[in-house]
């Protein structure tokens, strides 16, 4: 499993976290004393930090920032789960128009019970079938009817700072599933990265949920 933050709203900015500041301000009436310019420059980072952390109270100021990543390795059962968050836009890997993916996910749980190698048998003739009806002329629109959900895939998700912090308070629950709840950590790892008060974000916004 793999995730790559490729993308984040910010154009000429150095920090995207002064668009949430802008946001606040905005809000607040406050671009009539100073100019947006400002509070996207110069604003001092003590206040800047103050503001990004307690944006949670105010969350439709999260929206403007917007995160892009790009998402490898993870099961069909996952991705089907993850797409299920709607205001996110998804682009993802087609076994329409492409070979499947030769890798596949095996949870902890079937190796731990001694079903990895039965599993493993499983795949290989599920693929060893798909190559079959591929070979016949069968297209892979319709081949990969048989391929399981276990079978990896990639995707591009675009998501805005507010629906990330939803999907984490949903997913990173200990009652989320497991390899979601992974993807999701990644995330969240990815975007701390540009928005360090993430953590504070998320322990505002969730509470105990995670």
């Amino acid at each position: 499993m793999h995730v790559k933050l490729i993308a984040w709203t910010g154009g000429s900015l150095e920090d995207a976290r002064r668009l949430i500041v802008l946001a606040v301000k905005t809000s607040a009436g406050k671009l009539g004393l100073k100019s947006a310019e400002h509070y996207l420059r110069s604003y001092g980072e003590d206040d800047v930090r103050h503001h990004v952390a307690e944006a949670f109270k105010y969350p439709s100021v999260l929206e403007h920032v917007v995160f892009t990543f790009l998402i490898e390795g993870i099961s069909r059962v996952t991705s089907h789960q993850l797409v299920r968050h709607r205001i996110a836009s998804y682009t993802q890997e087609s076994q329409r128009y492409s070979a499947v993916e030769r890798e596949y996910v095996i949870p902890d749980t079937i190796v731990k019970a001694g079903f990895e190698e039965r599993f493993r048998k499983l795949m290989e003739n599920a693929y060893g079938l798909y190559d079959e009806m591929v070979k016949a002329g069968i297209p892979y629109e319709d081949a990969r009817y048989v391929i399981p959900q276990a079978v990896t895939t990639r995707m591009l998700m675009t998501v805005n700072l507010r629906e990330l912090i939803h999907i984490a308070c949903l997913r990173l629950s200990s009652h989320a599933q497991w390899e979601l709840r992974n993807v999701v950590g990644l995330m969240v790892k990815e975007a701390s990265g540009v928005i360090p008060e993430l953590p504070q974000l998320l322990r505002g916004s969730c509470g105990d949920s995670t």
